[in-house]
């Protein structure tokens, strides 16, 4: 996947997301009575938690492919995305501890190491079944990138809004949500969605999965 594709679906992920969030201000604009904002409420705290953990899952792994398709040698890349082609070896290394096979392991490793880059997106992408604050921060750094203080502040809202209003109404709860609640929760997630798509696009722009770009 070249920079021009992963740019173009990178955006039209993002697109389709934000315009499906946008229409629950049309709805809610149209909602006549008490029953039916509620049940808006109530869709509202679900649906910005999927398109958090959807975007989230889905351009990470656009960016994987990208980074997959530059062909770079695996120990020209950030240490966390090294890691993650030799992975394996690792779960090798702790089945014993007799030196020559440790020296076998590591012999493969540095042969690895010289290998081309291609690794499956799932082996880079872990949301941990919930995308919280914590999952999202091990993801991040495990595609060898930066964890931004914008992201350290927006703590609060992941685990204490987004990601507990999704569960209360998944797991069956009688939850109940104003709007203002509902339309600042889908504010908040787009903005978190715009800030992260940034940082992907740039990261592949300025060849940021490079230890030296």
């Amino acid at each position: 996947m070249d920079l021009e594709t992963f740019s173009d679906k990178i955006q039209r992920d993002l697109s389709l997301r934000k315009l499906e969030m946008s229409r629950f201000s049309i709805l809610f604009q149209e909602g006549r009575d008490k029953p039916q904002l509620e049940l808006l409420c109530r869709a509202a705290a679900v649906l910005s938690y999927a398109h958090w953990e959807g975007f989230v899952k889905a351009s990470s792994a656009f960016y994987i492919k990208h980074i997959n398709n530059q062909r770079v040698p695996v120990a020209d890349l950030k240490y966390p995305l090294q890691a993650a082609y030799i992975s394996s070896h690792f779960r090798r290394a702790s089945e014993s501890s007799k030196t020559v096979f440790l020296g076998d392991v590591l012999n493969q490793i540095d042969k690895d190491r010289k290998a081309t880059f291609t690794v499956r997106p799932d082996k880079c992408i872990d949301t941990e079944s919930n995308l919280s604050s914590k999952a999202f921060k091990s993801l991040v750094l495990g595609l060898g990138l930066p964890y931004p203080t914008d992201y350290e502040t927006r703590h609060a809202f992941i685990d204490g809004q987004l990601l507990l209003g999704r569960n209360q109404v998944a797991h069956g709860e009688l939850a109940s949500f104003t709007r203002e609640e509902a339309e600042e929760r889908l504010v908040a997630v787009r903005g978190l969605l715009d800030a992260y798509s940034d940082q992907l696009m740039d990261a592949a722009r300025d060849k940021g999965y490079m230890t030296t770009p």
